[in-house]
């Protein structure tokens, strides 16, 4: 701070002491050539020569840079790189804004002298694609990677994803597979071949890429748990037991379908719901009876309740005790009175069966309950009142009220 002010004031003194030297005494020049003559003061003497001095050595270093090839062909080069670069600037913003169509040719049109022509390539492909020119957009995708061949798995990704758009799942697949095996870890292939596997209904191709997905992160958790149980949920319902197997064979294959499916998942009640399913088609109900109870004794689940009750066991008399222990803590739910008294008819006790159905149509009316007690009371003898139950049901089915 010092120094600037002892700057500051010997500026101050030194421009003072010029100027009273000016007007103390400024002196002249004359100049003459042939009959012309020029007269000015020693200090405008002094000023014109340092500028013509000036002008002088910058227009020499002018022409010497110039003269330079090197120097002149850097000019033409930089000023060349930055009218294409402000080219891809205005096809990226084009791009953006969903301008597909200028947004192609802009880029296209700064791609040669581009710092990056493989950017400028990548994103006027994708531009063609999205402007439903699939074909300019491929051509764009071989001449990036004909020119680039570094650029060639970023290529390959692009074009994997017009497929895709394109619902060419097979192509896609095709050329996703072998990009995979070479690249195993590369996330945005993973995503891809995951994509397109469902898309297909693929699902015992995409269960065997779940490990790999899960592995190297290309899904977050929370998309992976949810792709996770929809994977096996289908597998789970597309089951078809082999006509070739003998029936233990086919309870076996539904058995390891099930461990196929990770241990964290086999309390997940869509998942045992799809078991159950798989489970009824071979005949295998008192193993599904035992999951069941398992289950639902760790956690209330109204639809495996609803779907054991469906069950017809070998020991109907342990469904109906498992069942009963819930009702002490669940007395009011209906889905579960009306598990009773499915199971009860089985036992046919017809009784305890009008006992449970009565209830669960008090708390929940419907057309289902109406009918079954109409079957109840016709299996006890009482036709008038099943013919009741019945007409209660239509009503209710065809929404007819009560007058």
């Amino acid at each position: 701070m010092r120094r600037l002010l002892v700057t500051l004031v010997m500026a101050l003194l030194l421009g003072a002491a010029s100027i009273w030297v000016m007007q103390s005494d400024s002196g002249y020049i004359l100049l003459s050539f042939n009959n012309t003559t020029v007269e000015m003061t020693v200090w405008v003497g002094i000023l014109l020569y340092l500028t013509a001095t000036g002008l002088g050595a910058w227009l020499l270093l002018l022409f010497k840079w110039l003269g330079d090839v090197g120097g002149l062909r850097r000019w033409w080069t930089l000023r060349r790189s930055q009218q294409h670069g402000s080219k891809t600037a205005q096809g990226l913003i084009l791009f953006s804004d969903h301008d597909w169509k200028q947004a192609s040719t802009m880029l296209l049109s700064g791609a040669d002298g581009s710092s990056m022509p493989d950017v400028n390539l990548l994103f006027a492909a994708r531009a063609a694609a999205e402007n439903n020119q699939i074909d300019q957009a491929r051509m764009l995708l071989e001449q990036l990677k004909v020119s680039h061949p570094k650029a060639k798995l970023l290529a390959d990704k692009t074009l994997a994803e017009m497929l895709i758009l394109e619902e060419q799942l097979d192509e896609a697949i095709q050329l996703l597979q072998p990009i995979a095996a070479s690249k195993p870890g590369d996330r945005g292939v993973l995503r891809l071949l995951s994509d397109t596997y469902y898309l297909m209904g693929d699902w015992s191709s995409l269960q065997k890429l779940l490990h790999d997905l899960n592995y190297y992160k290309a899904i977050n958790p929370s998309d992976m748990m949810a792709l996770e149980q929809d994977v096996y949920a289908n597998l789970l319902s597309d089951f078809i037991p082999n006509p070739e197997f003998t029936l233990q064979e086919q309870k076996d294959q539904a058995g390891d379908l099930w461990e196929l499916i990770p241990r964290r998942l086999h309390n997940d009640a869509e998942l045992i719901c799809g078991y159950f399913d798989a489970l009824q088609q071979v005949n295998d109900t008192d193993r599904v009876q035992l999951l069941l109870v398992k289950t639902i004794n760790k956690r209330w689940h109204p639809e495996l309740v609803e779907r054991f009750g469906q069950l017809e066991t070998s020991a109907p008399e342990k469904q109906l005790l498992a069942a009963e222990k819930w009702l002490s803590d669940h007395p009011e739910d209906a889905v579960l009175l009306v598990a009773l008294g499915r199971i009860c008819c089985q036992l046919r006790f017809w009784g305890k069966a009008r006992d449970y159905f009565s209830v669960a149509l008090r708390l929940q009316p419907s057309a289902d309950i109406y009918l079954r007690l109409a079957d109840v009371h016709a299996a006890m003898g009482d036709q008038i009142e099943s013919h009741n139950m019945y007409k209660q049901g239509l009503r209710v089915s065809l929404g007819v009220e009560d007058k």
